[in-house]
């Protein structure tokens, strides 16, 4: 950020920022903002609340009057929102996550309202292994099936956006067996592995959501691999 453009930032008006919180609430129904949240402007918004909040508390250096504090209220600000209720607003995208996957492997690059949701429940599992989570915290993410022990290399749903990509640039997933994206991930590889699975000649078969799932982004389950084809084309020439 230039001085110019923190300048403005800091001389925002309070009623401008009230505009922002209010079109908040408006999408979402409440104010309970995450304090990292920024607007599209990339405005702190979140920390504006906190602020809010603080004032409301006689704490720090700012200062709320009667009217302010009115006009809060009519977007249902929530004045005694503390730590812990943070957490709990994490988790209820959590939830929501929940409802419409039905589950919480939540790829790490997965964004929700502009917060980095996949980075935050890795955090959780982190936190777990360190034994710093609490008991009651562990057991709301046990409800909704988190899996501890996710394994450190990239997820099936990361590949499948990878996959997805693919077929709506070409229309298809007759991926070339040696083909690799643009951002290093062995495509081609992958998706024959997902089909030697299908077939059952791995060791662990695909779970019927993730073949639901090819099927939607045009899978060829038939199709062996590339590398495979030439191997054999190579031994019927030498014949």
């Amino acid at each position: 950020m230039n001085k110019t453009s923190k300048r403005q930032y800091t001389r925002l008006e309070w009623d401008v920022w009230y505009e922002l919180a209010k079109e908040y609430y408006e999408e979402n129904h409440n104010l309970r903002i995450p304090a990292k949240y920024r607007t599209n402007n990339n405005l702190l918004l979140g920390r504006w609340i906190e602020r809010q909040r603080a004032a409301y508390h006689d704490k720090g250096v700012y200062r709320i009057d009667s009217r302010r504090i009115y006009l809060l209220n009519q977007i249902e600000m929530e004045w005694t929102l503390g730590i812990r209720t943070q957490w709990e607003i994490w988790y209820q995208y959590c939830v929501e996550y929940y409802d419409q996957y039905k589950n919480i492997d939540i790829p790490k690059g997965y964004m929700v309202r502009h917060l980095p949701l996949g980075e935050w429940i890795s955090y959780q599992r982190k936190r777990y292994k360190q034994n710093k989570l609490k008991p009651e915290e562990a057991e709301k993410l046990e409800r909704l099936g988190i899996n501890w022990e996710m394994r450190k290399r990239r997820e099936w749903d990361e590949w499948y956006e990878q996959a997805s990509s693919y077929y709506e640039t070409y229309g298809n997933l007759e991926v070339p067996f040696n083909y690799i994206t643009e951002s290093g991930y062995k495509l081609g590889i992958w998706i024959n592995v997902q089909r030697e699975k299908y077939r059952g000649t791995r060791k662990n078969n695909l779970e019927e959501c993730e073949v639901s799932k090819l099927n939607q982004i045009g899978m060829l389950w038939g199709i062996r691999s590339t590398r495979h084809l030439e191997k054999n084309t190579m031994m019927e020439k030498s014949s």
